[in-house]
């Protein structure tokens, strides 16, 4: 049985250690026309700021060559923070790598060693999801997982069809022609309420205690199951 979690990407992104010159570690479509073509809605920010970002995405598009970083170490913020890999002993190194994905909107599905260009571009860019569900989801099929653990927020889980919207349903279907089912993971509180105050930080401990314990089977996971063919939700219990 093949798992593989499926994380969001991160606003913040760290600038030390880059690689310079340094061909990028793999193959694929950046949605560039988008990228640069954004406005100040898209970005979430004006003037200067906004001027930054912009040329910063046309010096990624319009170079081969750029500086790089490890998504792993590309990425910051308060879910990567409490992974802390780069405290973790090799072998659960080896676990996060094998296991665990990132969807980012510049780059699609990427692995954790896979080195990216800094970046700007959010989520509601105009377009974005037509742009990369389709790519997004055969990159999946292709990896030939049993089950993709989604560790997405919401608006995210819409591009793949795996949050509870009509409208984005027929997005899953690549997934279920493939018969890949879907983890979904919510993190309760006590009352079964979801939580939303600090759930970034839960979910990166979660994904810590994953690996440190190398859970390759659904039965480990601390849950609450509702299951049928396609989709799984299983429901963790954050204790105070």
């Amino acid at each position: 049985m093949k798992i593989l979690f499926l994380l969001p990407p991160s606003e913040g992104k760290n600038k030390w250690w880059e690689f310079k010159k340094e061909n990028i570690s793999f193959s694929f479509k950046k949605p560039c026309e988008l990228a640069i073509n954004v406005d100040e809605k898209d970005l979430k920010c004006k003037w200067d700021r906004f001027i930054e970002w912009i040329d910063l995405n046309k010096s990624l598009c319009d170079s081969k060559q750029s500086e790089y970083l490890e998504w792993i170490k590309r990425y910051s913020w308060v879910m990567f923070n409490a992974i802390d890999y780069s405290w973790m002993e090799i072998k659960w190194k080896v676990f996060f790598e094998e296991k665990f994905l990132i969807l980012s909107w510049m780059y699609w599905i990427v692995k954790p060693l896979d080195k990216i260009w800094n970046y700007k571009l959010p989520i509601d860019t105009k377009w974005l999801f037509d742009f990369w569900w389709e790519k997004i989801a055969d990159n999946i099929v292709d990896l030939k997982p049993d089950y993709i653990v989604n560790l997405l927020p919401i608006s995210y889980s819409k591009l793949l069809g795996l949050a509870k919207c009509k409208k984005h349903i027929h997005k899953r279907k690549i997934l279920s022609d493939a018969w890949i089912k879907i983890i979904n993971i919510n993190f309760l509180k006590e009352d079964w309420s979801l939580v939303s105050h600090w759930v970034k930080k839960i979910k990166g401990e979660w994904i810590k205690n994953i690996c440190e314990n190398n859970l390759t089977k659904i039965e480990q996971f601390w849950w609450d199951i509702v299951n049928n063919w396609e989709i799984i939700d299983i429901n963790i219990i954050k204790n105070s």
